[in-house]
């Protein structure tokens, strides 16, 4: 009786333990059931600039290895127009899945909420998932401009107020702020033509009808090769390997001028953490390619990935930065 006791015993032990077993199995399937899958389909990344820019060829070298990466095939699709609004509405209103992502800047996430009274699109509210690239500004003159560096620009243009038309990517752009910060720090006055792109921009710094041109693109690059434009200085803290040569604006004799151009991905509101960090780990992968590196130094862009947290802290960074700078400027929201 005792041991026919125990055989139930024991029985009934294995059988609640196969049971906590086939729970927990049950319960994981549904965990992971439940976990989104990317991709699961194509993938389409907006970029809101026309075709031949940096930030489009940037992201081209890129598509090409993320495809290769998750076997599926990564669009990149072409958006200009509006300082980047048009881009930002087609992607608000794509289901927020990962499969849908936008090259993002400073003007569509930093400048466009702090100098516009209203947007089509909330930039607080995307999934900013890590940064992608970025390049210095380069200081390019028409050369029919008679200044060859930084020194003489700035006596060139005292000497002649608003004589000196300066290229932007638009109204309240990136490039647009860093000309205007340029020109009041050097004290000097300057005048703004926007353009949709860098390729129109430059067609007319070729032609002498603007003179200067504040541009991280590889294009704007292949013509200063040429000796068809020419690089007066370059921004930032440093020189770029693209044009050893070029002084920094800070070496030519302005202090202070640290400035850059940054691109990265986001992504419609209400996407998963976990897609987004699916997401930011491909990137990761992606940028320690040294063939992109490779490929990004003949752009002028430096490839680099952020976490989704470290993505939107730095974000954050750069809405106190330059609110400070379109202080300063004196810039009103229209």
């Amino acid at each position: 009786m005792k041991r026919a006791s125990m055989n139930l015993f024991l029985s009934r032990r294995m059988l609640l333990a196969g049971a906590a077993v086939l729970t927990a199995g049950v319960l994981s399937g549904q965990a992971n059931a439940q976990q989104p899958s990317w991709p699961s389909k194509p993938v389409r990344i907006i970029v809101p600039y026309p075709a031949g820019g940096v930030g489009d060829l940037g992201t081209r070298a890129f598509a090409t290895r993320l495809s290769a990466r998750i076997g599926q095939p990564v669009m990149v699709e072409n958006m200009p127009g509006g300082t980047q609004i048009i881009g930002m509405q087609a992607l608000i209103k794509a289901p927020p899945d990962g499969h849908t992502l936008i090259l993002a800047s400073p003007t569509s996430l930093v400048l466009n909420p702090a100098l516009r009274v209203s947007l089509p699109y909330a930039p607080e509210k995307l999934t900013v998932i890590s940064k992608l690239f970025n390049s210095p500004l380069f200081v390019i003159a028409s050369n029919k401009l008679q200044a060859n560096t930084i020194s003489e620009l700035v006596a060139y243009a005292k000497a002649n107020p608003e004589a000196v038309h300066y290229a932007s990517t638009g109204e309240g752009s990136a490039t647009h702020l860093a000309s205007a910060l340029f020109a009041q720090m050097a004290g000097v006055q300057m005048k703004h033509v926007p353009y949709k792109g860098s390729a129109d921009a430059n067609v007319d710094l070729m032609n002498g009808q603007i003179q200067l041109h504040f541009d991280p693109g590889a294009g704007t690059l292949a013509l200063v090769r040429d000796g068809r434009l020419k690089a007066i200085a370059v921004s930032g803290l440093q020189r770029s390997r693209s044009l050893p040569n070029v002084p920094t604006v800070i070496e030519a004799g302005l202090p202070g001028y640290d400035v850059h151009s940054w691109w990265a991905l986001a992504a419609p509101e209400g996407t998963p953490p976990a897609v987004a960090e699916q997401i930011a780990a491909a990137v990761k992968q992606i940028v320690a390619d040294p063939s992109l590196a490779e490929q990004g130094l003949k752009l002028a862009i430096d490839y680099g990935a952020t976490t989704p947290t470290e993505s939107a802290a730095f974000v954050e960074s750069e809405r106190r930065r330059w609110g400070q700078v379109i202080q300063t400027l004196g810039l009103k929201r229209q």
